[in-house]
């Protein structure tokens, strides 16, 4: 059974096997890659090597500090006074290197997660409990900032003895391989009050030889109403291990320098000045650090212009939509060259280069790389990969699926476009996809009569945000998110200033309470491939309260339409997850609709309108617990 390492002995034969046969730290326990998939209270769902289980979820540890106790058992092994871990193979290794690379100078930082993650949390026991008596496991907030009980005068009692300082702290992952800590714990360097502070501790299990009278003690021995001293002797550790890491980044990139200009004085001297150099990401980032500090280079902002080159205007980006672009387009004439220039003897490449072999080089007159030529037999095979057996067992499988003429057809026997397709003859049972788009059919409409009518009041309130529900006036095909909203007046005039619709999300907004006449807006939708489709909204001086809304009154409409189980003939399940989703824009108890404000049940409409398309193709389940 798992054993937590953060787990203190509270028997003897647990502290026998922890302290008498040292059985710590990473001898109790180890670290493996894995996914974390979801987390229920204190269970979590891991996917571990394709294989998923639930675990306890204080046995499963954040990527960054797990990173963190690698590289502390890669730095501490061999070193004395540290606990060795058999089970850090080169396949972790690998896997801490790959991380590092990652980031700068390919250094992870302990000070930036101890600052981000652990000043205000406490990793302790198993149960502890806080100064508001609130029981906690392995992991604490440290909420209470109030340090005038720890500064105040104590006094020996039972098992607990005063305090004069604390004077260090070690993180988690460096305290489980300190062979005085050994426990997946914060640990804290603690000076005991006078008569105990001239003690010497250094040879008993958790004593320091440096510091006469103090120990090495785990959070959780530690009181709670200490937590101001916790986040202050946490902060101080991490701005000295800042500046270490500081010191070991300067000591690296001096070293890259002096090895890369060892390097180019040993080719210079060579005269081998057409070799090519291959210098690392953090040379090169070094060298260019060094470049802008002697010459004070600060780099030059990119220049921009409102319209095109030609006067005409910019095109304009599909994802940034305050972006534009000037690109021109040159005569492919210029670029004949580039059909038949690339290398095709040895001596063509630099020194140390070649191609690819197989294939191996080009021949004269070769036109592989001319793509306005279709491709020749010996282009699409490889015969250097062929393997008999494979070939004769991937027909095979062809052959059989080709036999299932009940359900698909085989294509491209004529033309060598092969593919699958399925058959539409045979159908089956379609009973739940007709009842699905029809209801489907029947909420699109009743969305596009509403926002016909919007009033203006529903665009000034803050309370819930109006979006535009693009998929609405979608046909099936094209149902997927908008990338951009445009809208105009029916004429092509902008929008009056108080009126505003955001171009990336489809919220309308509006200033002003009272209209002069009803207003008439042209709000196109865009995806990649342009404008896909236009609507029309308007938006009224009229004003509706509770139920007697429209967006009301066609609620009891759908409803009507979706409680007649003959008119809308769903599946079971089909019907139950709907049910979740109209509940909260229809009273199910009372027959009646809810008062939700046009926002709320635009939002609604338009999950339940994806959900019936897609239910009309795919299962859908309801929610498990």
């Amino acid at each position: 059974t798992f054993q937590p390492p953060a787990h203190i002995p509270n028997n003897d034969a647990q502290a026998k096997a922890r302290f008498v046969d040292d059985i710590r730290g990473p001898r109790l326990a180890r670290i493996s890659e894995a996914i974390l998939l979801e987390t229920n209270g204190n269970k979590a769902l891991i996917a571990e090597r394709g294989v998923t289980r639930e675990v306890p979820r204080h046995m499963v540890l954040k990527w960054y500090e797990g990173l963190l106790l690698l590289e502390e058992l890669e730095s501490s092994r061999g070193q004395p006074g540290r606990i060795a871990a058999d089970w850090f193979n080169d396949e972790l290794k690998q896997v801490l290197q790959q991380e590092r690379n990652k980031h700068k100078n390919g250094q992870l930082s302990s000070a930036l997660y101890v600052e981000r993650c652990l000043v205000n949390t406490a990793v302790t026991g198993a149960q502890v409990f806080d100064s508001q008596d609130q029981e906690w496991a392995y992991r604490r907030e440290t909420t209470n900032t109030d340090d005038t009980l720890a500064q105040a005068d104590g006094v020996d009692e039972g098992d607990y003895y005063r305090i004069r300082e604390v004077i260090g702290y070690l993180p988690p992952w460096k305290a489980v391989v300190h062979s005085k800590c050994g426990f997946y714990q914060d640990f804290y360097q603690v000076r005991w009050e006078h008569p105990f502070s001239e003690v010497d501790y250094s040879k008993v299990e958790n004593g320091c030889a440096r510091a006469a009278g103090a120990t090495w003690e785990p959070d959780e021995c530690l009181p709670a109403h200490m937590d101001a001293t916790r986040i202050t002797v946490k902060r101080s550790w991490a701005r000295s291990q800042r500046e270490r890491e500081q010191r070991v980044a300067e000591e690296k990139q001096r070293a890259l320098l002096s090895n890369a200009s060892g390097k180019r004085r040993a080719e210079e001297a060579e005269g081998d000045s057409k070799k090519p150099r291959v210098e690392t990401h953090e040379i090169k980032e070094v060298k260019e650090q060094k470049i802008k500090e002697e010459k004070g280079d600060e780099k030059r902002p990119v220049p921009k212009a409102r319209v095109r080159r030609d006067g005409a205007p910019l095109e304009r980006d599909m994802v940034h939509l305050n972006r534009g672009h000037d690109l021109v387009v040159d005569n492919v004439e210029k670029f004949t060259g580039i059909r038949s220039g690339w290398p095709k003897h040895p001596n063509d490449y630099p020194k140390g280069y070649a191609c690819a072999s197989p294939p191996g080089f080009c021949w004269e007159g070769c036109d592989c790389m001319d793509d306005q030529r279709p491709q020749r037999s010996w282009e699409t095979s490889k015969m250097w990969l062929e393997e008999p057996h494979r070939s004769a067992s991937a027909k095979e499988a062809i052959d059989q699926l080709s036999n299932q003429t009940r359900f698909l057809r085989r294509r491209g026997q004529v033309t060598n476009m092969c593919y699958f397709e399925t058959t539409t003859t045979r159908l089956g049972n379609t009973r739940n996809a007709e009842a699905a788009l029809e209801l489907g059919t029947f909420v699109q409409r009743a969305v596009a009569s509403v926002i016909k009518a919007i009033p203006i009041r529903s665009l000034v309130s803050s309370r819930e945000a109006v979006r535009v529900p693009g998929h609405m006036f979608l046909s099936d095909d094209l149902d997927y998110a908008a990338l951009a909203f445009e809208a105009s007046l029916p004429g092509g005039d902008p929008l009056p200033q108080w009126l505003r619709l955001d171009p990336q999300t489809g919220e309308i907004s509006a200033t002003e309470m009272q209209l002069s006449e009803e207003l008439v807006i042209q709000i196109e939708i865009r995806h990649a491939e342009g404008v896909v489709m236009s609507a029309r909204c308007g938006i009224t001086n009229d004003w509706h309260m509770g139920l007697t809304t429209p967006w009301a009154l066609a609620t009891q409409n759908i409803m009507h339409r979706f409680n007649d189980a003959k008119a809308c003939n769903l599946d079971h399940g089909v019907r139950t997850v709907l049910l979740e989703h109209f509940a909260e824009v229809y009273d199910f108890s009372q027959y009646a609709a809810r008062d939700r404000t046009l926002g709320q049940w635009l939002d609604v409409m338009g999950c339940v309108l994806r959900m019936l398309r897609s239910t009309s193709v795919a299962n859908l389940a309801s929610r498990v617990g």
